[in-house]
C-alpha cells in the first residue's frame, strides 16, 4: 500500500508548521540539536495525521509530549489535544516469573512427537518475529493481539513511507535548485 498524495500535503503541511514553530530557537543550536528538532516535528506532523486513531500515533504523541509539550500542543490544535496527550495506554501485563518457570518445567517434562516439535519451533520463530514488531513499533509493546499488532505495523510502515517519500522530495528540490 502506498502513500497517497493527499497524505503527503498533509504531512508536508503539518511537518512544516512544526519547523515554523522550532525556527526561532534552531538558528544558534548545534547540528544534533537541529536534527532532534526535525525528527520531533516530523513524528509529531506523522502522528497528527491519524487523528489518534491508531495506538503506535497516540504512543507517539505521548511521548514527545513528554519531550517538548509546546510543539505537540501547536501541532495538535483542533485535534482535542488534551485527549490525546493525557489518554492513558492500556498497561503492559506483568507474569510472575516464577509462574512462567514452572509452567515451562511442565511443558518440557511432556514428550513431543517430531510434528510437535516442528510446530513449537515454528511457534517460538512467530514470537520472536511478534517480539521484534513489537520493539519497533510506537506502543507495540502495549498490544496484546497479534492481530491489531501486525495491522499498526502495516499502518505504521505507510505513514513511514509518507514520511520518506516527502523528504526525499524535499532534498531533490534543494539539489535540482543547487545545480542550477
Amino acid at each position: 500500500m502506498q502513500p497517497t498524495s493527499s497524505m503527503k500535503e498533509e504531512f508536508l503541511k503539518k511537518w512544516q508548521t512544526g519547523l515554523r514553530i522550532f525556527r526561532p530557537s534552531i538558528d544558534n543550536t548545534s547540528v544534533s540539536e537541529r536534527k532532534k528538532a526535525i525528527k520531533l516535528s516530523a513524528d509529531v506532523a506523522m502522528a497528527s495525521l491519524r487523528k489518534g486513531t491508531t495506538c503506535w500515533s497516540r504512543a507517539l504523541i505521548q511521548k514527545t509530549a513528554t519531550e517538548d509539550n509546546f510543539l505537540v500542543r501547536q501541532m495538535l490544535s483542533g485535534i482535542k489535544e488534551e485527549t490525546l496527550i493525557n489518554k492513558k495506554l492500556p498497561t503492559k501485563i506483568v507474569c510472575h516469573r516464577k509462574i512462567v518457570r514452572r509452567s515451562k518445567k511442565i511443558l518440557r517434562r511432556k514428550s513431543k512427537s517430531a510434528s510437535e516439535e516442528v510446530a513449537a519451533k515454528a511457534k517460538r520463530l512467530v514470537k520472536r518475529k511478534t517480539q521484534g514488531l513489537r520493539n519497533v513499533v510506537p506502543g507495540g509493546e502495549l498490544m496484546s493481539n497479534d492481530i491489531l499488532l501486525i495491522q499498526e505495523t502495516l499502518d505504521y510502515i505507510v505513514s513511514l513511507q509518507t514520511q520518506v517519500s516527502v523528504m526525499r522530495s524535499i532534498v531533490d528540490a534543494a539539489e535540482a535548485g543547487i545545480d542550477r
